[in-house]
């Protein structure tokens, strides 16, 4: 989390939660959505059918995508909501992906989270 001046205040606990359940139900649910129908009909547009020394036109549009979802994925996924929400984002987090019937889903973003936490304090160690 980023580091307070002193008197200001964080999110409480249940915006906390709120923010996590809702950047998660975003990643999950929306961005998958706006990037099918909105954003890959007009990479596909604007890439046409063209080849770019041997890349196909397809394999553009893919890469395109994927730098999208890169871009959503740090704005609202599981290192963003740690930032802005704490432990307990991460737990609406866990929340969010049980009530979507997809409990497995969360393992991978908090297995990152909890990996990089390692990386950080054994970093700082030496």
């Amino acid at each position: 989390m980023a580091k307070k001046k002193k008197g200001e205040k964080g999110p409480g606990i249940a915006e906390s939660f709120v923010g996590g359940l809702l950047f998660t139900m975003l990643l999950v649910v929306v961005v998958p959505v706006v990037c099918e129908i909105i954003i890959q009909p007009r990479v596909e547009e604007l890439v046409g059918d063209t080849t770019f020394m041997w890349f196909s036109s397809s394999l553009i549009v893919t890469g395109i995508m994927l730098l999208a979802l890169l871009i959503f994925t740090l704005l609202l996924g599981g290192g963003a909501i740690l930032r802005r929400f704490g432990i307990v984002g991460i737990i609406a987090l866990i929340v969010a992906y049980w009530l979507l019937g997809n409990p497995q889903g969360a393992i991978m973003p908090v297995a990152v989270l909890i990996v990089l936490y390692v990386f950080k304090v054994v970093r700082g160690k030496k």
